[in-house]
């Protein structure tokens, strides 16, 4: 087995060995609070907040909380990805067009310029 690739793979491995460890941990997390909690938006009336959200466990707020982080970081990530998209979607439409270009140029036979090039013997 070559270094490079030894090394590769394992790289891999250690990742996935500690998004696992993180996987565990936040389920460990997720189990240990399961008390009910309140979500409030209201920093000003904390006894009765004109918007709450609740009683949730603690770990299906923290899970809504993570899914929409995540998704928030999607469409940001698509957003600011536009132009590289409009960019690729340029450059396919030209190499196309070369192809096209180039097919049509190669099933063209030559024109000479009024001289026989046939090897006579």
């Amino acid at each position: 087995m070559r270094k490079g690739s030894y090394l590769a793979l394992m790289r891999k491995f250690i990742v996935m060995a500690l998004l696992a460890l993180l996987g565990i941990a936040l389920v460990v997390f997720f189990v240990a609070n399961r008390q009910p909690v309140y979500i409030s938006m209201d920093p000003f009336n904390l006894d009765q907040p004109a918007f709450a959200l609740g009683p949730l466990p603690m770990w299906a707020a923290l899970a809504i909380t993570l899914f929409i982080g995540y998704g928030l970081g999607a469409v940001g990530m698509w957003l600011s990805d536009g132009t590289l998209r409009r960019r690729a979607k340029e450059r396919k439409a030209e190499i196309r067009r070369l192809k096209k270009e180039l097919e049509l140029a190669s099933s063209v036979p030559p024109q000479g310029e009024g001289r026989d090039l046939t090897l006579r013997g």
